[in-house]
């Protein structure tokens, strides 16, 4: 069953389908198809569990509004009774004849009854009756009696106003909102794992195949040297050295495999894989976004406008002060005014009762006041001060959100531009490194240098790919962390969250 929270998150047109993940791929059935970040990215969001259960409080949330606004509504009534009494005492019907009293009475009635918005309720009955008594009681017998009445119950003090009873309801919905600024935060969170766990992927398998070709340099500098060392240009030392940095390699190697598949995994995880049957297919790194007008003031006030954490807060101070104005409002005595008015008539049928109810000639009023006043109101004084402390505690917890989203903003924004700068270094150190290797290698070739230098120069030139594309993560990363933050990544993928 798919529910309603699955159907709010709509993936535009851009976002590819699920479906297109399994499409067959040209190189055979067993070799799994490219998988893009959007990819990703949609079928996390129709598969992920954390997505998933978080529907169910929102559904729940949705109920707890139509439970309260069903406070308002009629409630229709239908009655029938019959009663007959025979009473143990005679009585006298004639001058040789004695009868026990016996009485059937019959009752139908039709009522409506409605809490209105005002904190009180009206009541309306309609009833048709039919009294019969022996020995004969009354003029009519059996007499049928028709009633219409209409009652009023308004409380004056406690409880009273459109305000007090529609906060009820207006908690309810703050209570909904919640919930989807919850949900806006766990999509957040998952795109931003996605994310994370795409780029760690990307890293791991680059970084393997730079240990691949780590190992294949490694190797060739050995035959190399056990070619030198046969024409006596090189020492066993050589050799010794270029063995080592071999199996370093290959020791290097048996590692980043093991980080690689790990780290398959856990994409498949955020992606709401249950079997792991299959693998994920070539990954890419996606167009880098323009990051040249980054600027903290624009990114801050993105994050407060559109971010959840501190709608939440704020959210939660405005329930908090429905019910503080409920609570406030009971510190008052209950003072309720009871009215009522009706007519009746009797007649000596079903039909002329129940038509002719209106024109009497009975009637009937009633007006009152009820005063009920609990000694000291300890309690609803209590609720009234815990509702305030609410409302402090929470204002204060805004404010603290507040700063920690703008120190939090402050270091996404530093860290995306430092990051910038970093990954140029990082090219420019892998560049010379690798120019350094080369030079190193022909010094090597022609007998001016030892192979330890080969040995030296190979690692760096590994470490400076590696940091390379370490940056190059980082950066990414760094991007998607500011999106999170400003909440922009649901426009990056074309999400669109619909409550």
């Amino acid at each position: 069953m798919v529910r309603p929270a699955v159907r709010a998150i709509l993936i535009a047109a851009s976002v590819l389908m699920l479906a297109d993940l399994r499409a067959a791929d040209p190189a055979g059935p067993s070799a799994p198809p490219p998988l893009s970040l959007e990819q990703s990215v949609a079928q996390a969001l129709a598969r992920n569990f954390n997505v998933r259960i978080q529907q169910y409080p929102i559904d729940q949330a949705k109920a707890a509004v139509i439970i309260a606004q069903s406070t308002y509504d009629p409630v229709l009534g239908v009655s029938w009774q019959s009663l007959a009494e025979k009473s143990p005492n005679l009585e006298a019907s004639g001058a040789a004849t004695t009868v026990l009293p016996y009485e059937n009475d019959q009752t139908a009635g039709l009522s409506a009854t409605e809490n209105v918005i005002t904190g009180g309720q009206v009541t309306a009955n309609y009833n048709v009756g039919r009294d019969y008594t022996n020995p004969i009681a009354t003029f009519i017998n059996p007499a049928y009696e028709g009633n219409i009445s209409l009652n009023i119950s308004q409380p004056l003090l406690q409880g009273a106003g459109t305000d007090y009873a529609r906060a009820a309801i207006d908690i309810a919905r703050y209570g909904e909102k919640l919930q989807d600024l919850n949900f806006k935060s766990v999509v957040l969170t998952l795109i931003y794992n996605v994310e994370t766990a795409y780029y760690t992927l990307i890293f791991t398998r680059q970084q393997y195949e730079v240990a691949k070709d780590a190992v294949t340099l490694a190797q060739q500098l050995l035959d190399e040297n056990n070619i030198k060392r046969k024409t006596g240009v090189l020492t066993d030392l050589d050799v010794v050295q270029a063995e080592a940095q071999l199996a370093t390699a290959q020791s290097q190697l048996i590692g980043y495999r093991q980080t690689m598949e790990n780290a398959e995994d856990v994409l498949l995880q955020a992606l709401g894989e249950r079997e792991f049957r299959t693998g994920v297919g070539p990954v890419a790194f996606p167009p880098l976004p323009d990051t040249s007008n980054i600027s903290f003031f624009v990114s801050y006030k993105l994050a407060r406008d559109n971010g959840p954490s501190l709608a939440i807060v704020q959210a939660t101070i405005d329930q908090y002060k429905l019910a503080a104005l409920r609570a406030k409002r009971n510190n008052l005595p209950q003072l309720t005014l009871n009215g009522g008015a009706g007519y009746n008539t009797l007649k000596g049928s079903y039909y002329t009762a129940a038509t002719n109810a209106w024109d009497g000639p009975g009637y009937n009023w009633q007006a009152g006041l009820a005063l009920n006043f609990p000694w000291g109101l300890r309690s609803s004084k209590a609720q009234y001060r815990e509702a305030m402390d609410n409302i402090e505690a929470e204002q204060v917890a805004l404010d603290q959100a507040d700063q920690n989203l703008m120190v939090q903003v402050r270091a996404a924004v530093r860290g995306v531009q430092a990051n910038v700068e970093a990954v140029d270094a990082a090219s420019s150190a892998s560049a010379l490194s690798q120019k350094q290797y080369e030079l190193q290698k022909a010094r090597f070739d022609a007998g001016l240098a030892i192979s330890y230098d080969v040995v030296l120069a190979q690692n760096q030139l590994e470490t400076a790919r590696v940091a390379e594309l370490q940056a190059r993560v980082n950066l990414r990363i760094a991007i998607a962390d500011l999106r999170m933050l400003e909440g922009t990544s649901l426009d990056a993928y074309h999400v669109n969250l619909k409550y």
